[in-house]
């Protein structure tokens, strides 16, 4: 494993688009530290500043930079569809390396941008969460970090989506486009067109988008009044219900394992020339 690692370390850092969007990436979210409290401003109730204080900081964050797993997904199209235009796999095979090591190393690649995804938003979240909390204990600062966990599969399943892509088209600028159409295009579609079917909850991309959602801001409300008085069900009715977490949860798990074995299956049968 560390020399499958090594090797697609070599080839990433000698490939300026990846650097590019990585960069990107990273300038997104560090603007965020900046941009999220400049923007603040006081609306009835509730200030945005509110959101960015512990325990409610973790939900936010996760909810709000889970559009940025768009440009890890296309970081994996591009650095796989180059191996195909540059016969990176053909002559990776030649020197011995198997397809299902061609394989590992695109998925560890994922694994490692994945960790490196959420270390940045865990550490984005814990500055922002200490600068605008007023009341901090530990147990209150590590309330909901679990949110950590899920937002991580997240970032795991849109790149396993992406590298499916790229593998079954091959081409970069295709790959690109039908990435972006079905995440843009495709699946809000679909959602609108399902919207009176509960099954409008089990596409792709939907389930990926549920596991970090919208937090429950009619709550953290509640809670800054300090009111005891409970919800009231209509305001409750604006909130978009979706599947059980768990179920939501499985759902992702199954679509990713579906992606990496489909990938497998056309890593096995893909004329590398």
């Amino acid at each position: 494993m560390k020399k499958l690692l090594h090797i697609e370390q070599i080839k990433l850092l000698n490939y300026n688009p990846f650097r590019i969007t990585l960069g990107i990436y990273f300038l997104a979210f560090t603007l965020g530290l900046l941009i999220y409290p400049a923007v603040d401003k006081e609306i009835p109730v509730i200030s945005l500043s509110d959101l960015f204080r512990f325990p409610d900081v973790w939900l936010f964050l996760t909810w709000v930079t889970e559009p940025y797993n768009v440009l890890l997904a296309l970081i994996v199209i591009m650095i796989t569809t180059k191996e195909f235009s540059d016969h990176t796999f053909k002559t990776q095979l030649i020197f011995g390396l198997s397809r299902t090591d061609l394989l590992l190393q695109k998925l560890l690649s994922i694994l490692v941008l994945s960790f490196l995804a959420t270390l940045l938003l865990g550490l984005t979240s814990l500055t922002l969460g200490l600068i605008y909390s007023y009341k901090l204990t530990f147990k209150i600062a590590m309330e909901n970090t679990w949110m950590l966990g899920r937002y991580l599969i997240a970032s795991f399943s849109y790149m396993s989506m992406g590298l499916l892509i790229a593998l079954l088209v091959k081409n970069t600028a295709l790959s690109l486009l039908t990435f972006l159409a079905m995440r843009v295009f495709v699946d809000p579609v679909l959602f609108l067109v399902l919207r009176k079917y509960e099954i409008r909850w089990y596409l792709p991309f939907r389930t990926t988008t549920r596991l970090t959602p919208l937090p429950d801001l009619i709550e953290i409300f509640q809670k800054k009044m300090n009111s005891e008085q409970p919800l009231d069900d209509a305001a409750l009715e604006i909130l978009p219900k979706g599947l059980p977490a768990w179920l939501n949860l499985l759902m992702v798990l199954i679509f990713t394992s579906l992606a990496i074995y489909f990938s497998y299956r056309l890593m096995r049968r893909r004329r590398f020339t």
